[in-house]
């Protein structure tokens, strides 16, 4: 099971407009009509219950979707790309940060638990403008258009968390894999010698009249929650679970001293993992030496406060009983949760509202304009051609950068910082 990938995620750019005029007999000087380009395709991630691994993307680590298409003549508009709707495992949790700079930090997405949950991972670009839009009463004739915005790009990292009701732990050879196996038909390797599985292992556990899903984890060992053996590479998985099984393997010198040590590793670990409800099973007691420390440990055993079952994995005594009071435990957590949902009233509070624009000066002392529809314009008009400079300066007017860059001394033939390109003001 591959359980943790990175990704490249490059939306698709948007499509150009272009410069057309209308040219029909009779109409020789007829006025623009250049459309508009397309949007660019976004870039999806979309849990799906058929999906339970990341391994696809051991051979796929580039998520690229189309561009959009350019504008036409006659107003004609450019065809935007479709989405790339990408399958994902449910329990994924989606971490991204900009592709684009190199001091970004990794945020948190999205944590897709749930069939059909979604999340845009990279937005496609924007169409650029034909030269139709910019025509005006002073200006007939415009001879430029706009290009498309470029795709989002993200570096993602995904991590799969599995989805289980009920988590298996242990000290290495406890016989987890060996109860798994008694309680459903997943075939978890199962041997005489420590670290037999090395990655979790899903089982459906049917108990006639309903069932649940039980995961069967590795080994843990003293350290495990600072990473040493398997470590934090199973222990996240637990998180997810809401009842643990406990497995004991009472053949043990010191069973009680193993129960200590895995209390100790899950508590060190944190995320709560402590506090979800436990069954102790007790297992292998088809032996004899095995019987007797339990009637033996009987008082330190009550003394845990804590459900306790004698099961055999092996020869499958008491498992039944086990599944059942498991799934009794599962159900309870499950009521308690929905009730305090119910009880929980949404506030809903408006978003704050986003200035259009911020214009300061940057270190170096040169004014620095950012927003979302001035980075735009000043990223995908051609400013080379003296119309298109215009008509940025104009509706940076409009927009009332203007009067901020007055407030901030900025005079004509400055330079001025707009996103990533740099003009000259020209007021």
């Amino acid at each position: 099971m591959i359980d943790q990938v990175e990704l490249h995620a490059v939306a698709g750019n948007g499509g150009d407009g272009i410069v057309s005029f209308r040219r029909e007999k009779f109409v020789p000087r007829g006025g623009p009509d250049g459309g508009d380009g397309g949007r660019g395709g976004d870039v999806t991630l979309v849990a799906q219950r058929r999906v339970s691994t990341l391994s696809a993307f051991h051979s796929r680590q580039r998520l690229k979707a189309d561009d959009g298409r350019s504008g036409g003549p006659q107003q004609q508009r450019g065809g935007s790309a479709d989405t790339l709707i990408v399958p994902v495992p449910e329990g994924t949790i989606v971490w991204a940060r900009d592709a684009a700079r190199a001091d970004a930090e990794e945020e948190l997405l999205a944590d897709l638990a749930t069939e059909g949950a979604s999340v845009v991972v990279a937005r496609g670009g924007r169409g650029g403008f034909g030269n139709r839009r910019f025509a005006t009463s002073t200006r007939q004739a415009p001879r430029f258009a706009q290009r498309g915005l470029l795709g989002q790009r993200r570096q993602l990292r995904l991590e799969l968390k599995l989805l289980a009701d009920v988590g298996l732990v242990g000290l290495p050879n406890a016989g987890k894999s060996t109860l798994l196996r008694a309680w459903s038909h997943a075939t978890p390797r199962v041997a005489a010698y420590p670290f037999t599985t090395l990655e979790p292992e899903l089982g459906v556990v049917d108990i006639g009249y309903d069932s649940f899903v039980a995961a069967d984890m590795p080994g843990l060992i003293e350290g495990a929650s600072q990473g040493v053996g398997l470590g934090h590479e199973f222990l996240r998985h637990i998180e997810r679970t809401r009842v643990l099984v406990h497995v004991v393997d009472m053949m043990a010198d010191a069973p009680l001293d193993a129960i200590a040590l895995i209390d100790e590793e899950l508590a060190s670990f944190g995320h709560g993992l402590a506090d979800k409800p436990q069954i102790l099973a007790l297992n292998k007691i088809d032996s004899p030496d095995a019987r007797a420390h339990v009637e033996l440990l009987g008082p330190q055993l009550k003394a845990l406060d804590r459900p306790w079952m004698e099961i055999s994995a092996a020869t499958r005594e008491g498992t039944p009983e086990l599944a059942r009071r498991t799934h009794q435990l599962v159900c309870s957590i499950d009521e308690l949760a929905e009730a305090v949902v119910a009880a929980e009233i949404p506030v809903l509070r408006p978003e704050p509202r986003r200035s259009r624009f911020e214009a300061t000066r940057g270190e170096d002392g040169v004014p620095v304009v950012t927003g979302s529809t001035p980075e735009w314009l000043a990223s995908t008009l051609p400013l080379e051609d003296r119309e298109a400079r215009h008509e940025l300066f104009q509706r940076l007017r409009r927009m009332g950068i203007a009067r901020v860059l007055d407030r901030l001394g900025v005079k004509s033939g400055d330079e001025v910082r707009i996103g990533d390109v740099t003009v000259r003001w020209d007021v």
